[in-house]
């Protein structure tokens, strides 16, 4: 799922670093206008990127809510689970938990953003 999102972001950015290259090269416009559209369309690349990161990162942080949640609910139901597994999904959890978060910081710093 992971990956995914990353080739998503990656061929977006791409997409757009080659629109970026072919408007220089037909643009009719003076070299001043033409470097302000590129800034701006960069500019709006950019925040659509984050955009979709942060969509993505949100998308599965509900994942993991809801995953917590459900593991949550079988842990009170299942009462016959020794204190050992309990534990063990517990630290599963956390552990999913920090791998998301490393890859959201990953993401948001290889796109350059400050949050």
């Amino acid at each position: 799922m992971e990956n995914d999102y990353r080739k998503i972001a990656g061929a977006f950015l791409v997409g757009g670093l080659i629109g970026a290259a072919l408007a220089i090269l037909y643009a009719p416009k003076a070299g001043r206008e033409t470097r302000r559209d590129i800034s701006k369309a960069a500019r709006r690349l950019k925040k659509e990127t984050v955009n979709l990161v942060e969509d993505a990162v949100e998308s599965i942080n509900e994942f993991a809510g809801e995953v917590r949640e459900k593991v949550s609910d079988l842990i009170e139901r299942g009462k016959d689970l020794s204190d050992d597994a309990k534990r063990e999904i517990i630290r599963n959890l956390e552990h999913g938990q920090k791998v998301i978060e490393k890859q959201k910081k990953r993401i948001i710093e290889a796109l350059g953003v400050e949050r």
